[in-house]
């Protein structure tokens, strides 16, 4: 699929996750993630990326909620920071999805030539956390045959050091090659544009039409998209919106691109 059909579902199911702290509707969001993700995800260490940034989603709420049990003990601040987490959680579940379906390079190509510095660094930071992710099983699997098990925190440096160590000879080998390609000296390689399909036509309209709708719903106070929390009580879900929502799966019900 287009990188841009991509970007626009990406920023779109941000935008989604951005105007509610409704449990309900974060919960349709990524679950909704998950199926894109299943459906779609490229092969190799990118395709570990949701995991990861669900994980990080997961620790983000509960240490947002574990902080405000610290200065507070009044049950509705915490299901107001709860919330908050939640909402957070959801964005990089999405981040988490797009890393793991979209080929950062591929972002890079549709950049003008005078963004070509700032979409290069944001291709780099879309490719740490897969290049990280890589170095940390060949680690492992080094480490296994040597017959090091890395299970308790004196152990630890033992795994993070060759991690760090990988990633700043990978850095180099990237800034030596980008050099002699000439990057950042006024030349810069020209590419043959890929082609818009229907299916990344569809994609983009359909997350387009999802956010407007959240975005609507948000301007006008409807959907009890940010549910009171003084009293505390059950939020509400408008069938319409989850429907909106349920737009942004459309990407997973085409076909997985093939390596």
């Amino acid at each position: 699929m287009h990188p841009g059909a991509w970007m626009a579902w990406a920023t779109c199911a941000g935008l989604v996750a951005f105007t509610t702290t409704n449990p309900w509707y974060l919960a349709v969001l990524v679950a909704i993630a998950w199926f894109v993700y299943a459906a779609q995800r490229l092969d190799g260490p990118a395709a570990r990326s949701f995991r990861v940034f669900l994980l990080f989603g997961l620790v983000a709420m509960l240490v947002r909620t574990a902080l405000v049990l610290f200065t507070t003990v009044d049950l509705a601040n915490v299901v107001y920071y709860l919330l908050e987490g939640a909402r957070l959680a959801a964005i990089l579940v999405v981040f988490g999805t797009f890393n793991a379906v979209t080929d950062p390079y591929g972002v890079l190509r549709l950049a003008p030539r005078r963004f070509h510095e700032p979409a290069l660094a944001a291709a780099l930071a879309l490719s740490i956390a897969p290049r990280t992710i890589e170095g940390l099983n060949r680690v492992r699997e080094a480490q296994a045959m040597r017959g090091i098990e890395v299970r308790r925190m004196r152990t630890l440096p033992a795994l993070v050091v060759p991690v760090l160590e990988t990633g700043m000879e990978e850095a180099l080998t990237l800034a030596e090659s980008m050099d002699s390609r000439g990057h950042g000296r006024g030349r810069r390689s020209r590419y043959r544009p890929q082609p818009w399909t229907t299916a990344g036509v569809v994609t983009a309209a359909f997350a387009v039409t999802a956010a407007s709708v959240f975005l609507v719903a948000s301007a006008r106070g409807l959907g009890d998209l940010k549910p009171g929390t003084d009293p505390l009580g059950w939020p509400t879900v408008a069938p319409a919106l989850v429907g909106a929502a349920l737009l942004l799966a459309v990407p997973g019900l085409f076909a997985r691109p093939r390596p």
